[in-house]
């Protein structure tokens, strides 16, 4: 008997060690939360991270990394839907990163500190709407766009970075928004397509600034011929004429451009608003990013 047990043991080793060094048995909701408070703009950045369910720092093996901003309304979103994809293997083990600010109970330091972070130029004009201070309760002057250089210089020097040498990571990065989120997600294809491999560009706020991306990515098309990235854009079709018809614009003008290498895909989520899209959209960015490849 002695001897028939140890044979199965052996047997059950052989079997484990066959498979790699990941855990036999999953272990899932995974999630950890740092706080990074950037040297170069002062501004303290929530990072909420959701981990494979066979990750351990045991082992040697790294994994991509998705990058989601408004973290503290997109993450739980991630998270879950990544939980739930991994059922029956439909997602790619992926580490997502959730960024975001230090708020909790008003919408006030959100809404300045993205304002600021996720816009390319600065438009005096929107600066001073009324109808975005009303909204959010905000004081004149509070709102100060244009920082999307400085915020990208955080993102790529900074937070990256710490992600990296805390986790078991590897070169392939994506990076996901939604609105202005969005926006500094198109920022950044345009301005460094080499820090990212994915791009999930969702109800992007396109508009802004006289639609100057449009502008900044004919620059880009006059200087390149290849963009080698994989791109999801997608928005509601009851986000209005300022968004929807925008969007399907941009992404018009870059099948158009024929960049080599671009993977690029779109979706128009159906009787969907600006805010009620948001939980498809996710589930829809981790699917078509980081879907798995089954045979």
């Amino acid at each position: 008997m002695i001897k028939i047990i140890v044979i199965f043991l052996f047997i059950l080793t052989g079997t484990y060690n066959s498979i790699g060094q990941t855990n036999a048995i999953p272990v899932i909701n995974q999630k950890e939360e740092s706080i990074l408070t950037s040297k170069i703009n002062n501004t303290s950045y929530h990072l909420y991270v959701s981990l494979p369910q066979h990750y351990s720092q045991k082992d040697t093996i790294h994994y991509p990394v998705l990058y989601i901003l408004d973290g503290g309304l997109a993450f739980p979103i991630a998270h879950a839907a990544r939980t739930s994809l991994d059922l029956f293997g439909d997602l790619e083990n992926v580490i997502i990163v959730g960024v975001e600010y230090d708020w909790e109970k008003s919408y006030t330091p959100w809404m300045t500190k993205r304002w600021k972070d996720y816009t390319p130029t600065k438009d005096t004009a929107f600066d001073g709407s009324l109808g975005y201070r009303k909204a959010f309760g905000l004081n004149e002057g509070t709102l100060l766009s244009g920082g999307a250089p400085v915020f990208l210089k955080v993102v790529k020097t900074e937070i990256i970075p710490f992600i990296e040498k805390k986790y078991r990571t590897t070169e392939d990065r994506g990076i996901s928004g939604h609105s202005f989120g969005g926006l500094f997600v198109t920022y950044c294809l345009f301005s460094t397509p080499e820090l990212f491999n994915r791009y999930g560009i969702n109800s992007p706020s396109l508009w802004w600034d006289k639609k100057v991306m449009f502008k900044i990515e004919k620059t880009f098309s006059e200087k390149n011929q290849s963009l080698p990235v994989h791109v999801f854009m997608s928005v509601g079709s009851m986000e209005g004429q300022s968004m929807t018809p925008v969007m399907t614009a941009f992404a018009d003008t870059l099948k158009s451009r024929n960049y080599k290498g671009l993977n690029l895909t779109t979706h128009i989520f159906e009787d969907e608003t600006h805010m009620s899209v948001v939980p498809a959209m996710i589930s829809r960015t981790l699917r078509v990013l980081y879907g798995s490849k089954k045979e």
